[in-house]
């Protein structure tokens, strides 16, 4: 099917955690140094969270965090429901793609959602965490009044349109730092200034 699929077993081989790389990705040195690292940590997506968000002691490829997701959450064998609830998810992560903070609902978007992370990809750029909110007539886009996860395309499409749209227009966009950017029709930031506020 164009994937490995790695699982670490725990309690006996009562209960395990997967991850999948996809082949055109997969590096032997990348997931050996993850799968050392994924060993000592085996038994974090049980401890009773949803996630946790955890700095790599050295790098896996460029990524420099990874995400643990209880079974719940990371949906590993959600097909085969006898063992869906022994079956955690992890993998690495960059550290903008996940907020410390987040919330199990914010992080059930970015990894499933319509802006979901290519998280089998290990050879993937940086896909930062995009939480928007916006009022901007007129726009194809209906407002939206909470912070919501988006992709980056989206955030191109309304920022080109906010240049002419209404003087009362607005566009919010949330980092994984939880720091926000308020832009409206006369704000001058790029868009190549945004995506570079919420990577770094």
């Amino acid at each position: 099917m164009g994937f490995f699929e790695y699982y670490v077993l725990r309690e006996q081989g009562r209960s395990a955690v997967r991850f999948t790389v996809r082949a055109s990705s997969h590096q032997d040195t990348v997931v050996a140094g993850f799968l050392d690292f994924l060993c000592t940590r085996r038994d974090l997506a049980f401890g009773g969270q949803s996630h946790h968000k955890v700095a790599l002691p050295s790098p896996v490829g460029s990524f420099d965090h990874a995400l643990f997701c209880s079974p719940a959450l990371g949906r590993a064998c959600a097909a085969y429901p006898g063992v869906a609830a022994r079956v955690a998810t992890a993998f690495p992560v960059f550290n903008c793609e996940i907020g410390d903070g987040d919330s199990e609902v914010l992080v059930d978007a970015r990894i499933h959602g319509h802006a979901a992370l290519p998280y089998s990809d290990w050879r993937r750029s940086p896909y930062p965490a995009v939480d928007m909110r916006f009022d901007i007539q007129p726009s194809h886009y209906r407002p939206s009044p909470k912070f919501k996860v988006y992709r980056s395309v989206d955030l191109q499409k309304l920022m080109d349109v906010l240049p002419t749209a209404s003087p009362q227009s607005w566009l919010e966009v949330r980092s994984f730092r939880g720091e926000t950017t308020r832009l409206q029709p006369d704000t001058t930031m790029s868009i190549a200034d945004v995506l570079s506020s919420l990577i770094n």
